[in-house]
């Protein structure tokens, strides 16, 4: 009985000792901060900049203009179109890793604004 309710209760702290990874959504909702708009060449004629961690706005609204003009990108940054995302026209980010650009240590996203 004694090892059931060991067990038991180390099941329930597990989840409160290891370092919370947080979601997609998560992420992307934490930090988020406007860094204003830059003329796009999408369907929205202008675009607002979003950091979601780790980015000064200067460097993000750089990083935004030049993939919105040119559809490439400096290094390290990498990044990719938005597929059916409302108006989210693209996110950026670096270091490179498997999954979500926006889940990346250094991450923004460009965001349409409607006339």
């Amino acid at each position: 009985m004694r090892r059931l309710i060991a067990v038991t209760l180390a099941l329930v702290a597990l989840p409160l000792l290891l370092p919370a990874t947080g979601s997609s959504d998560a992420g992307v909702h934490a930090a988020r901060k406007s860094c204003g708009t830059i003329a796009s060449t999408s369907t929205y004629d202008r675009a607002r900049v979003v950091v979601l961690r780790r980015v000064k706005c200067k460097r993000a609204r750089r990083v935004a203009r030049r993939y919105d003009r040119t559809g490439t990108t400096a290094a390290p940054w990498q990044c990719g179109l938005a597929h059916g995302d409302g108006r989210r026209l693209f996110s950026c980010g670096w270091p490179e890793q498997p999954g979500d650009i926006r889940d990346r240590r250094h991450a923004l996203v460009a965001i349409g604004v409607p006339d």
